[in-house]
């Protein structure tokens, strides 16, 4: 997979939060986490929204109770995969010219947003976790903040190391 793949960068998103940009800031990479990440949690949200019609008929011999339950479940599954479709999409690292911003979606009404210009990044690393980590090249990248305790955890996208080196090229080029 190449990191200039349009996989991770998609025109719908781009445009999105490209309204949060301030004057004279370019986009240079919109980054989210690896998509390996979400399998597990779209795997039950589809079992749990394709159960119910794989006990049909069974529930429906139940009546009222059978058909309240069909409908729980398929409502439970249809949340679950609207609840990842939000996380997916709003979990992002920005890159700009000027700064970075994380922007953590944890659920539907949790967000966190961080950013951190370049000259108050003191380190960057990147860390790769396990063999399934080093397998798919998705790890995570830390950011230590200048004069700071803080640190900055971009976790489990493509290529950490791609995009430290990026990172660390742009900042090069704003303190230049």
């Amino acid at each position: 997979m190449d990191l200039e793949s349009d996989h991770y960068i998609s025109q719908l998103a781009t445009m999105k939060f490209t309204k949060i940009l301030k004057e004279n800031e370019e986009l240079a990479r919109l980054v989210r986490r690896h998509p390996l990440v979400y399998f597990k949690t779209g795997l039950i949200a589809l079992v749990i929204f394709l159960l119910p019609f794989f006990f049909m008929f069974l529930l429906f011999k139940w009546g009222r109770v059978g058909l309240i339950l069909f409908a729980v479940l398929i409502i439970s599954g249809v949340y679950a995969m609207i609840r990842l479709a939000v996380v997916y999409s709003f979990n992002v690292f920005l890159i700009t010219n000027q700064r970075i911003i994380l922007y953590e979606q944890n659920g539907l009404f949790d967000r966190n947003v961080s950013e951190v210009e370049y000259d108050k990044i003191q380190d960057i690393s990147h860390r790769f976790k396990g063999l399934g980590q080093t397998m798919f090249k998705y790890g995570s990248l830390k950011i230590q903040i200048k004069n700071s305790e803080s640190i900055l955890y971009v976790k489990k996208i493509f290529q950490p190391d791609k995009i430290q080196q990026l990172l660390l090229k742009i900042q090069k080029n704003t303190q230049a």
